[in-house]
């Protein structure tokens, strides 16, 4: 389908999604490009160095002049010319020989899609457009992150969800607006970390709520009656301005209620204490795995944070405005956007709903004065969670996990430390976007790994060293975009004897520099370019 049509396609969703979610349209599609982009996760374009087209990525890590090609155009069954691995005198001249093999695939489109454009890690999705890492879905512009939802425009991170405009990590809902951390409810604007709430705007940390406009429940008449008004308000700031202000921008026109919420939590809280947690489970699991990946085990995760970390989104430590304590805020979604001195335990913003008054005067809130009524509840929670976690330190919004360290988020994670968004895997360090995998170190967009170091974008590959875009490959190193190789260097099968000798040498090159606390100056990301000149 041409991108015009496409697009037309998803104008008319967008009008339906408007009339749904404000109750009314509010304009084209286009009109609102630049507002809806600005909350998924970007993405980046380059030409294809086969055909001059445009390429998206959902990374920007590849080295700058390195080739770029579509999946589309990838010729997985292509055969290369046999490698002189015995002439090679180091690893940097076998590098040096293999570059022109190694061209960074994106526009990856993947099982059942129809209707993609400028998008990039689509699977089994249709009508997409503009948008990144998007799995069984249809009717998406704009975002990023997506699990079996419709009708989202400009959201990140939603999933099983319907109709959303401008959301910020969402779970089995439908129909919102300026949503933030908030799961299995409907009609809801301008909310943060609700659960299983209906009809509510303004308001946080509530559970099982209905009718409420700045955490205080209404006479459903009244709640209508308000909402019909605030939502007219929207729909006319959208049709003259193109843009609606973001829940963050109207948390930090409140006035400071610091004091009042110390106050109000003092004496409130629990005197249970928490549990005493301990890095030596991820430490003796990070020296395993980089005995069975490189040979050598290495120590000291902390003084390997920085290598570990050089290519996943960084996070970071706050301190609770109430209490002071510190909280782990992962660089996942827009939460990093998340003022800090609106930043508190779960504990302190779920004392605050019922110790904190409810606002007075309801019936005069408008759009530009609503930040005036919601002071003293908008203190915010970043530490969601979720079934039972055991030795779980400086994460964020974790399920199901045990001896994980500065994760975020991690679902069913155990014995790893420093990943972004890694899911049903154990023993990974420094990964992204690792799911159903194991014993893996700087992996990213990967699925169904097994003792891999610097691999991306592959899937059901094992004892793999420096891989993009490969599929069911074995024991493999510099090999790109190819499929069901074994004992493979540079796309080439060499068999198992040559491959044990060129991995010996590869690990020569970079394991010192491991050792000596240093980053070994090659990755996945940049290795297209290495000792190229630049021109």
């Amino acid at each position: 389908m041409a991108a015009t049509t496409l697009l037309e396609e998803l104008d008319k969703r967008w009008r339906q999604t408007c009339s749904v979610v404000l109750k009314g349209e509010v304009g084209p599609l286009p009109d609102f490009e630049q507002w809806l982009s600005e909350r998924a996760d970007p993405i980046y374009h380059a030409q294809s160095s086969l055909s001059g087209k445009e390429v998206s990525f959902s990374s920007s890590s590849y080295c700058e002049g390195s080739k770029r090609v579509a999946l589309g155009e990838v010729s997985f069954e292509k055969k290369q010319a046999a490698l002189p691995v015995d002439d090679l005198k180091d690893i940097d001249s076998l590098i040096s020989s293999l570059q022109e093999r190694f061209s960074y695939a994106g526009d990856i489109v993947l099982g059942n899609c129809s209707s993609v454009e400028r998008s990039t890690n689509v699977s089994d999705s249709h009508f997409i457009y503009g948008s990144s890492r998007i799995g069984d879905s249809k009717y998406i512009a704009y975002s990023s992150m997506a699990r079996l939802c419709d009708h989202v425009f400009g959201t990140a991170a939603p999933g099983e969800s319907s109709f959303l405009i401008r959301c910020n990590d969402t779970y089995r809902l439908s129909r919102a607006l300026e949503l933030w951390m908030t799961s299995n409810s409907n009609d809801c604007y301008y909310v943060f970390a609700l659960n299983n709430c209906t009809d509510c705007m303004f308001s946080f940390n509530l559970r099982g709520k209905h009718h409420c406009i700045g955490n205080a429940e209404l006479p459903r008449d009244k709640y209508l009656s308000l909402k019909e008004s605030l939502l007219e308000q929207m729909r006319g700031e959208l049709v003259q301005k193109k843009r609606l202000p973001s829940l963050m921008d109207i948390i930090a026109k409140s006035p400071d209620e610091s004091k009042e919420a110390k106050r109000l939590v003092q004496g409130r809280l629990g005197k249970k204490e928490s549990e005493e947690k301990s890095v030596a489970p991820m430490e003796k699991a990070f020296q395993r795995t980089t005995k069975l990946l490189l040979g050598t085990e290495l120590s000291g995760l902390k003084e390997h944070s920085g290598w570990l970390t050089s290519r996943t989104p960084k996070g970071e430590m706050r301190k609770s405005a109430l209490s002071g304590k510190e909280i782990f805020v992962g660089n996942y979604a827009k939460y990093m956007t998340v003022p800090k001195s609106r930043t508190v335990l779960e504990e302190e913003a779920l004392c605050l709903v019922d110790a904190a008054p409810k606002p007075q005067g309801l019936e005069r809130i408008m759009l530009e004065n609503a930040h005036e009524y919601i002071g003293i509840s908008a203190f915010l929670s970043l530490d969601y969670h979720d079934g039972t976690n055991k030795n779980v330190k400086n994460c964020m919004a974790y399920a199901y996990s045990s001896n994980a360290l500065y994760c975020a988020p991690c679902v069913q994670v155990k014995d790893s430390a420093y990943n972004w968004w890694p899911r049903s895997s154990e023993h990974l360090f420094g990964c992204g976007m690792v799911f159903d995998s194991s014993f893996c170190i700087h992996c990213y967009q990967s699925v169904k790994l097994n003792r891999c170091f610097e691999v991306d974008s592959s899937r059901d590959c094992a004892d793999c060293y420096f891989c993009h875009n490969c599929e069911n490959v074995q024991n493999g190193i510099f090999c790109f975009n190819v499929k069901n190789l074994k004992y493979a260097v540079g796309n080439v099968e060499v068999g198992r004897e040559k491959y044990l000798q060129a991995k010996g040498a590869l690990l020569r090159r970079i394991v010192p520099a491991l050792e000596s606390g240093r980053a070994p100056g090659l990755d996945i990301f940049s290795i297209a370019c290495i000792g190229r000149k630049k021109s």
